[in-house]
């Protein structure tokens, strides 16, 4: 399973303000992510759409989740199910 990438509030808001005015590769530079992953972030913001299966968001209405304790850290916060460690612990896990 890829790395989430996780956008500070600071750069959501001036993504949120700048997206139209610059170009895909200087947004994706200052953010430190890749054009696409820039896109998919677009996407799931709802902030632009883009034609193609690769940019689809996933639907989440679908999703069971299920509270079961984080096999490392007990957090019982709400994932999706047959999600076995919370996203804190898994970012800090090497894989």
């Amino acid at each position: 399973m890829p790395k989430v990438v996780t956008i500070t509030d600071e750069d959501m808001e001036w993504l949120r303000e700048n997206h139209d005015r610059v170009s895909y590769s200087s947004a994706a530079k200052r953010l430190g992510v890749c054009a696409d992953t820039l896109k998919r972030i677009l996407v799931r913001e709802g902030l632009q759409d883009f034609s193609g299966a690769k940019y689809v968001s996933a639907r989440r209405s679908d999703t069971q989740m299920w509270e079961r304790p984080c096999m490392r850290c007990g957090d019982t916060e709400p994932r999706p199910k047959w999600i076995y460690f919370c996203q804190s612990c898994k970012n800090t896990m090497d894989f």
